[in-house]
């Protein structure tokens, strides 16, 4: 039975690709303008290159921030849940 609703490794997923150093500058700017005004303490974790788990994830990640009295860490979650769906990183290079 057709559903028009496509199959799981169907869907075409379009994500800008950038660099690294371009993903952690719009994490930055974007959480500074989220973050609660209590901290000022909390900063966003770098991202990294890893291999997507599927066919729809993101190829990046970042280390688990830490818990914050201010909810910045529920900010930071939200934050990357938004922005995994809009980019993709550049494979870092072998120096």
């Amino acid at each position: 039975m057709e559903t028009g609703i496509p199959a799981r490794g169907d869907i075409a997923v379009n994500r800008k690709t950038i660099t690294s150093a371009q993903l952690y500058a719009v994490l930055d700017r974007e959480f500074k303008a989220l973050r609660p005004k209590g901290c000022t303490r909390c900063r966003v974790p770098l991202p990294y290159f890893r291999n997507p788990p599927d066919d729809v994830s993101a190829n990046w990640a970042i280390g688990t921030p830490s818990e914050c009295e201010h909810g910045c860490h529920l900010v930071i979650a939200e934050l990357l849940a938004r922005l995994w769906t809009r980019f993709e990183i550049e494979p870092e290079r072998a120096q």
